[in-house]
């Protein structure tokens, strides 16, 4: 298993499908479509990609933070 760190680069305006980008995995591009948007621990998440083993941690600023919040509690 692999560690690998990617910095966010999503930005406020950008569409749905941009953010989302950041939410793949750097090492394969797979995304799992169950958890949209992942839980935050302070300024980063992580998560495990199925696909090639690596656990990815994704380092968020405070206004990446914000958004994913924003769009992780909204119903529907």
């Amino acid at each position: 298993m692999r560690e690998i760190t990617h910095t966010a680069t999503f930005r406020p305006g950008d569409p749905m499908n941009r953010i989302l980008e950041d939410f793949e995995c750097p090492a394969c591009r797979h995304r799992d479509p169950g958890d949209v948007f992942p839980s935050i621990t302070l300024d980063r998440l992580r998560i495990f990609c199925d696909c090639c083993a690596s656990f990815v941690t994704i380092l968020l600023d405070q206004e990446q933070v914000d958004i994913v919040l924003r769009h992780g509690t909204r119903s529907g």
